[in-house]
């Protein structure tokens, strides 16, 4: 069933691999628009120009963002965009912290293009989507501080998070 009117965004600083989930999202959605940016910045513009992007796919490891930085301040300016982080780091800490920070799911790079697809219909149809050997059972103590200030850093406005970096 071909679905119109999709649209994706890209981020990602390395154009082989833009190619790359393009190709593992045309097979699923084929009359889908995808716009791509190599930076934070060019997907702000991006989407400041074209509100109606249904799902932003993010490399956490572009250039000028640090960490989450780029995750966060793309949530904290476009809510309501799902943003699916896309990365060839693939530690279980890593995900659960994308996941905490608003993730709408988290796609390792060493999936297969059929893999890629699959999870991204996932996130498509509403599942925050996790790689199949992440595991959530390492619970610390210092979670719920942890919880807290995550929770704190998500209600911060564009400018706020600005004075924070």
């Amino acid at each position: 069933m071909a679905v119109a009117n999709v649209r994706f965004l890209i981020i990602d600083d390395h154009p082989l691999f833009r190619d790359a989930l393009q190709s593992a999202i045309t097979p699923a959605y084929p009359l889908a628009e995808t716009l791509e940016a190599a930076s934070v910045d060019e997907a702000i513009d991006i989407l400041v120009q074209s509100p109606t992007i249904d799902l932003a796919l993010l490399d956490l490891k572009i250039p000028g963002v640090r960490g989450f930085d780029g995750l966060l301040q793309l949530r904290t300016q476009f809510p309501k965009v799902p943003i699916v982080v896309i990365s060839g780091v693939e530690e279980q800490r890593i995900v659960k912290e994308a996941i905490s920070f608003g993730a709408a799911g988290f796609i390792p790079k060493s999936f297969e293009k059929t893999e890629l697809a699959l999870a991204i219909k996932q996130v498509m149809e509403g599942v925050v989507y996790l790689p199949p050997d992440y595991d959530d059972s390492s619970e610390g103590e210092d979670e719920e501080h942890r919880s807290d200030m995550i929770q704190r850093i998500s209600q911060l406005t564009p400018q706020q998070l600005r004075v924070l970096h």
